[in-house]
């Protein structure tokens, strides 16, 4: 650690790190003059906080300790899991120049934003401007790409919560590279960012760190807080953490380095082990990502079982707990076609006529098209041949597509003999039995059957007397 400051004979300690000493107790608590904190960067000096010093328990905290332990360059080797073996490998000729636009997704506290922060780190030289897509709209994002274009960096954090328009603003800039997109996000790419931006950008999936990864790491960053000292002398506490607390948080918090972390700090502040009890399982029970999906997938549950009710109640619930209400949409989009499918087709309108009708309206009147979407859907009529059928030609595909011409489409069907192609609306009823599988696929199919066969429910009974009719099968 290094002494960047002195106040009243303490020093403040800096964890290597801009803005890390969050806490400090001054030596004389019952001075009644301003207490004024810096941290050194280079030759430069930054004042980080102002406060009156306020008795024997005042602490004074300039950021989170969580943030303050983000890895930079010079403490790269504290990164944990995937994103160290990213940083490593992956990132490797991004840093050496060869730039793209980089779009990070996974779980919270996985190391999306320090990745995206140490990139920009690495080129120093090169004008970086930060952006939160929760705090910023489309004058701050104009602002920010005027002001680097040229080749600077952009980071966008929370990227999905940018809605169409603010997307379309940065197709320019991405498609003439006249700055460089760093974006984190929490959802998958593909189900957020517009085609025109998938295109253009290269997602990165940042997976968790494993249990034992965390807890190596947490282990390391409780003997660098700087209120360790004040227990250290707490020996029970100390193994307590060791033993038992920090493995079970390492095991039950998903992988969330953030979680873990606020947690050990407020173990450290605990002030009996009952209050360590309460505060693991309290915040464990509220955050875990695996509570996070629990409320969701029981409404996905209900809505299948066709319950609106249910499937209402718990979609309030998430919301209730922070759940993004487009995450319960888009939800609802996957589960029209699943679990609806050609049964009801307008299933999969009505779900995405919601979803653009939220994100239009917004929170909280945008809530009655949630539960439009949820009502119609839970109470509609149900098929899952659809994904049957997936499942099937992807069956069949494993089997043979070892062999390249066990896979090859029958050759009217291609190119080099279309001439032999027979048109289906040259004939009555715009059909001729014809075969259209490759002839090991076809012998697949015959010996198992039809991977698509329509239920006996909505449109698809009538689908279903139609294909019967076409191939008599």
């Amino acid at each position: 650690m290094t002494v960047v400051g002195n106040i009243g004979g303490l020093g403040v300690k800096s964890f290597k790190r801009v803005r890390i000493f969050p806490f400090v107790r001054p030596s004389d608590p019952r001075s009644s003059k301003s207490l004024r904190l810096h941290t050194s960067r280079g030759n430069s000096e930054q004042i980080v906080g102002e406060s009156s010093l306020l008795g024997d328990d005042f602490v004074f905290q300039t950021t989170p300790w969580a943030d303050a332990l983000r890895p930079t360059l010079q403490t790269v080797e504290n990164l944990a899991g995937h994103a160290q073996r990213l940083w490593e490998q992956d990132l490797k000729a991004w840093k050496a120049g060869r730039r793209a636009h980089l779009v990070f997704w996974g779980p919270p506290g996985c190391g999306k934003t320090t990745l995206a922060l140490l990139l920009a780190e690495s080129q120093s030289q090169t004008p970086f401007k930060q952006l939160s897509a929760v705090r910023d709209g489309m004058g701050e994002i104009k602002r920010a790409i005027e002001a680097l274009h040229g080749g600077g960096l952009l980071f966008i954090d929370e990227i999905h919560r940018l809605t169409r328009p603010q997307q379309d603003l940065l197709l320019p800039t991405l498609e003439s590279g006249a700055c460089w997109l760093l974006a984190a996000t929490t959802e998958n790419p593909a189900g957020v960012l517009s085609p025109a931006i998938l295109s253009r950008v290269r997602t990165m999936k940042v997976h968790p760190p494993k249990p034992a990864e965390l807890e190596s790491l947490l282990t390391r960053a409780l003997s660098e807080h700087p209120l360790f000292e004040s227990i250290a002398f707490e020996s029970e506490k100390i193994e307590r953490m060791k033993a038992h607390w920090i493995p079970t948080i390492a095991e039950r918090c998903d992988g969330d380095v953030r979680l873990g972390l606020n947690l050990v700090e407020g173990l450290i502040s605990a002030s009996s082990e009952e209050a360590e009890k309460d505060l693991v399982a309290g915040q464990l029970r509220a955050w875990t990502s695996k509570s996070h999906y629990d409320y969701a997938s029981a409404m996905i549950k209900s809505m299948r079982g066709s319950d609106p009710d249910a499937a209402l109640f718990y979609a309030h619930a998430a919301l209730s707990s922070g759940e993004d209400p487009l995450f319960l949409l888009r939800r609802c989009i996957i589960f029209a076609s699943e679990d609806i499918g050609n049964a009801d087709p307008s299933a999969l309108r009505i779900a995405l006529d919601c979803f653009e009708a939220f994100e239009k309206v917004g929170f909280p009147e945008g809530r009655y098209a949630l539960a439009q979407a949820i009502c119609y859907l839970s109470s509609t009529v149900k098929s899952n041949r659809l994904l049957i059928a997936l499942e099937s030609v992807e069956s069949w595909w494993k089997a043979e597509s070892h062999v390249r011409e066990h896979v090859t489409p029958p050759q009217h069907l291609v190119l080099k003999g279309h001439e032999k192609y027979r048109y289906p609306h040259n004939f009555p009823g715009s059909f001729i039995r014809d075969q259209y599988l490759p002839k090991n696929i076809e012998t697949l199919r015959n010996r198992l059957g039809a991977a698509y066969r329509p239920s006996d429910e909505g449109v698809e009974s009538r689908l279903k007397d139609r294909l019967k009719t076409l191939w008599n099968k």
